[in-house]
């Protein structure tokens, strides 16, 4: 099977990602996040709205669903995935260019907001994206080390 950059990227966020989270036992938002979001260092706009999405996902859940219905676990998580979701569609709507699409990784990309948001209501918005962050510059690091075109 021969792999693919896209692949190795992905592969490389998900190995940096278990490593910082066993060592420092943070929670960079999620195993494929990181690389994903490497993948996107071309298009800045795009981790910007993925970032702001999460925060607006985190908000509309914290303090708009969860006050009118019982939200804990498996619930929470699945409002934070759906409500990122309908707020990606919005603005997609609105917006003239497609930022979340990455060769055929769209799926992953509708459900990175909802993981975000779902990190930042357990550890915290700082946490949550400073890891996050540290984590994409440490793969797309490696990705130029290891000359891999993203």
């Amino acid at each position: 099977m021969q792999t693919t950059d896209i692949t190795t990227v992905i592969v490389l966020g998900v190995i940096f990602s278990l490593l910082f989270t066993e060592i420092t036992g943070v929670l960079p938002a999620g195993l494929v996040v990181p690389g994903y979001l490497t993948l996107l260092m071309k298009h800045p706009q795009a981790i910007f709205l993925t970032f702001f999405i999460s925060i607006l996902t985190y908000l509309i859940v914290y303090f708009g669903v969860s006050k009118v219905t019982i939200l804990y676990g498996k619930r929470k998580f699945t409002a934070m995935i759906a409500v990122a979701i309908v707020l990606q569609f919005m603005i997609h709507a609105i917006l003239p260019f497609d930022y979340s699409t990455v060769s055929g990784l769209t799926a992953v990309g509708i459900v990175l907001p909802g993981l975000l948001a779902n990190t930042i209501q357990r550890q915290g918005l700082a946490t949550t994206f400073l890891s996050t962050g540290l984590l994409i510059a440490v793969t797309y690091g490696s990705t130029i080390l290891l000359h891999i075109n993203i």
